[in-house]
């Protein structure tokens, strides 16, 4: 079994996962931002009560967004060792 393919192939999947990763942060981010802007200009909340509803429904997502861009991270850098190793 070659050795640099397997690690070729783990890399593209983990480039996969990097993307979705971090376009799933960059829309738990603006989702949150504007759900911040639409609950602070409802007279019954004021700017910071709509600001900690709002964390705190964007942190779950936001959590699992960075788990999934490390997750990729994690496995180009296991690729990139995998294949140096095979060289040596």
């Amino acid at each position: 079994m070659d050795v640099r393919a397997e690690a070729r192939r783990v890399a593209s999947i983990a480039t996969v996962f990097i993307w979705v990763g971090w376009l799933m942060v960059v829309y738990a981010i603006t989702a949150g931002v504007l759900w911040w802007i639409d609950l602070s200009s409802r007279q019954s909340l004021n700017f910071l009560e709509a600001l900690g509803l709002s964390l705190d429904v964007v942190a779950g997502p936001l959590f699992l967004a960075l788990i999934v861009a490390g997750l990729g991270h994690f496995a180009r850098l296991f690729a990139l060792y995998m294949a140096d190793r095979a060289v040596a």
